[in-house]
């Protein structure tokens, strides 16, 4: 129960903190509540929102959530709360009040209000410069001009998400999906063995290379701070190209 509270208090600060959009969440939802006739209105805008906190925080459903959607993905019930409707809504009963240069005053200070609730979107913290036209790192630029085109390929994680945003033609054996394999300590799985192989800061070719000729991987793209046991030669692959971070190996079979 008390990792459950910590969880969803962690999580419940990493999305609100550092803004003072829920405490005007609060205000809205109490303002409409009083100044609201009609009683639909009321439930979706008022009754709909509470109900939601209480399932996110009620240690019954929120265990039962974490468990059917994981403990890294819980947090999202929390963007369920209709706050792009309700804190707008709230402000327009407030100008419905208002008359004249009184209503201009109190639009633009509630625009501000609301500003200055929340972060903003371009910021550093969210965006950066891009290096390329592409705006995918360069690193992943890099790899692909040496890669050639229509092969199937294993690749680092860090290149995982962006190699088929240079080029679809390569096909991968894992996606970012398979990052889930991380922390298994046993497996029978040939796929998941192949995967926690190439993790390994030295990998073992005897191990590894096998699985993935099997796999029909033609090209294998490490990063250039791997060691392993083993000679690349005797297991069917040579070394194909380089990049200041990455070193790649094809099946000495491709042509």
């Amino acid at each position: 129960m008390q990792e459950f509270f910590k969880i969803a208090k962690a999580d419940f600060l990493q999305t609100f903190g550092g803004a003072f959009l829920f405490p005007v969440l609060l205000i809205c939802i109490i303002w409409i509540f009083r100044r609201e006739k009609d009683w639909m209105k009321k439930i979706l805008l008022c009754i709909l929102p509470l109900v939601f906190l209480f399932l996110y925080w009620c240690p019954l459903t929120g265990l039962l959530f974490m468990k059917l959607l994981g403990e890294n993905v819980y947090w999202r019930i929390l963007w369920l709360l209709p706050m792009a409707v309700t804190i707008p809504y709230a402000c327009c009963l407030l100008l419905k009040r208002l008359y004249g240069i009184k209503r201009q005053c109190v639009f633009l200070a509630l625009l501000a209000a609301v500003a200055l609730s929340g972060k903003g979107v371009l910021s550093e913290e969210w965006f950066e410069p891009s290096l390329n036209a592409y705006k995918i790192p360069q690193n992943v630029i890099d790899v692909c001009e040496v890669l050639p085109s229509n092969i199937h390929a294993m690749v680092s994680n860090r290149l995982m998400p962006y190699i088929r945003m240079y080029d679809p033609t390569i096909t991968l054996e894992y996606g970012r999906n398979s990052l889930g394999y991380n922390g298994i300590t046993e497996t029978e799985s040939l796929e998941q063995i192949l995967y926690l192989e190439a993790q390994k800061s030295e990998i073992d070719l005897s191990i590894l290379a096998p699985l993935a000729k099997e796999a029909g991987c033609a090209f294998l793209v490490f990063s250039n701070n791997r060691t392993y046991i083993g000679d690349w030669a005797d297991y069917g692959y040579r070394e194909y190209g380089n990049t200041d971070e990455f070193v790649i190996f094809a099946d000495e079979d491709y042509e």
